[in-house]
């Protein structure tokens, strides 16, 4: 477990763009509407292969592929 610690700590580090989701939301105020962006967090999925490692943001997307020197 200590492994996969690690794994996610480097990719938040050096892929956070693939990790958060930007989105508008449309505020009602007094003077009329804003429109602000937040963000959303999407989770880490690590698979540990034979040769490499994958992370991915969901099940369907597209991986990073690592390096398996990134877990020692």
């Amino acid at each position: 477990m200590d492994n996969i610690e690690k794994i996610k700590e480097y990719v938040l580090k050096h892929y956070k763009k693939h990790f958060i989701k930007k989105y508008t939301v449309i505020e009602p105020t007094a003077r009329g509407k804003i429109m602000r962006t937040k963000s959303k967090d999407l989770p880490v999925l690590i698979s540990i292969k034979d040769t490499h490692i994958e992370v991915k943001n969901n099940k369907d997307a597209s991986p990073i592929i690592l390096n398996k020197k990134i877990a020692q």
